[in-house]
């Protein structure tokens, strides 16, 4: 049986690293406190006589057990800058406090724990590049040439942080037969719809367009109203328009304007030129389709309204996945075997899992967020759905190890 006081002793422990009471968690992927959780991970797991290993993606890749067929257990240990302490982190700790306590009662399978790289894409873009990379869907040459915004390769941040690996390494060579990550849920649905646990059917197609609109600078005070040609007051009116639409379909469609960056930017001047970045969600690629014209018409309708040149970039589209149906149902067989209240649901947001899913079974397992909060430092999870999730993992790593 897992050690649940162990659990919470641990991840209040690992969480200090990089927290801070003002600014929130401060783990950006590499960086000198991502590197310091890394190496106490390591140690812990060299305490328990794990095999562990890195790829050239970084990823921490340990394994208790001498079975062939393996059951994976993962997520991320970096974090959003000014993020919280459960985003990715309660996955990684939970599985180390797991592997440990479950290693000699596995009949059937070994048990392997990974911290994945850079899965936030805070630092390098795009997200999830250490999944991304160890199981194929990123060739090693793109990877490496990602800049973080100091200019720091990703290549050259693996080299310094001595967590680059073997190629050989990748789970792509050596998948396990399951993969199972939790997580918090990072929306307010289980905690207003009162379910103990979120069951993931999958994760929804995501596609991010960058959009540049240039009107034209001039001195604030000088310049009348009508003669102005505001960049800022395009995008002003696009994303309200934005919003009014996704609300008609909010049950199938998240639009979100998120980086945002105006030129000159300075309080009297005229922004002449505004670089933003569109985000839309579904799990229905019929309404994303829908919702990526929608958008775009609307952009280039206020540029000709308020006299703007636009340009407009499909940064890079991930499409919805399922997850393992059986995985689906064994999960469902924990819930329902300690009697919790569950629901099945979509991801909207983007996992580790979505990339394990080429090359293993995958399933996801929620816990509720406290109002939805997340990469934020008021993000928090309850310890009591802390274990609530440790304790479906577990009930369900014994039930893959009995197939």
């Amino acid at each position: 049986m897992v050690n649940y006081a162990k659990f919470l002793s641990t991840f209040e422990e690992l969480s200090k690293i990089g927290w801070d009471e003002n600014t929130g968690m401060n783990r950006l992927s590499l960086s000198e406190n991502d590197i310091k959780v890394r190496k106490e991970l390591v140690k812990r797991l060299q305490k328990i006589n794990a095999k562990i290993v890195t790829d050239d993606a970084g990823n921490i890749i340990a394994k208790v057990g001498e079975k062939e067929q393996a059951i994976a257990i993962g997520s991320h240990l970096d974090s959003v800058p000014h993020g919280g302490r459960f985003d990715g982190a309660y996955g990684v700790i939970a599985g180390l406090v797991l592997i440990e306590d479950m290693k000699d009662i596995m009949k059937n399978h070994s048990l392997i724990l990974i911290d994945f790289t850079n899965e936030e894409g805070s630092r390098w873009t795009p997200s999830l590049m250490g999944s991304g990379l160890t199981t194929g869907v990123f060739s090693k040459e793109f990877a490496y040439l990602q800049k973080d915004r100091d200019g720091i390769t990703f290549k050259e941040a693996l080299e310094k942080s001595g967590f680059l690996g073997d190629e050989r390494n990748r789970l792509l060579y050596n998948p396990p037969k399951y993969y199972i990550e939790l997580h918090i849920e990072q929306g307010p649905v289980l905690e207003r719809e009162g379910f103990q646990i979120g069951i993931p059917t999958g994760i929804v197609s995501l596609r991010v367009l960058e959009v540049t609109m240039k009107g034209e600078s001039n001195q604030a005070g000088p310049t009348p109203i009508s003669y102005r040609k505001d960049a800022l007051i395009g995008l002003s009116k696009i994303a309200y328009r934005f919003r009014d639409y996704a609300l008609k379909k909010e049950d199938k469609l998240r639009i979100t304007i998120g980086i945002v960056n105006v030129k000159p930017n300075v309080y009297n001047a005229i922004p002449g030129e505004v670089k933003f970045t569109v985000d839309i969600r579904s799990y229905d690629d019929n309404v994303l389709e829908n919702a990526t014209n929608y958008v775009i018409n609307e952009i280039k309708s206020v540029s000709d309204e308020e006299n703007l040149d636009v340009s407009i970039e499909t940064k890079w589209t991930a499409r919805k996945v399922e997850f393992d149906k059986d995985v689906i149902g064994i999960i469902e067989n924990s819930c329902k075997k300690l009697n919790l209240k569950y629901k099945l649901m979509w991801s909207w947001a983007g996992h580790d899992a979505q990339y394990m899913t080429r090359i293993s079974r995958v399933g996801m397992i929620f816990v509720p967020s406290v109002n939805g909060r997340s990469h934020t430092k008021e993000e928090y999870t309850k310890d009591e759905d802390l274990i609530n999730g440790l304790r479906v993992l577990e009930e369900t790593v014994k039930a893959l190890d009995e197939r």
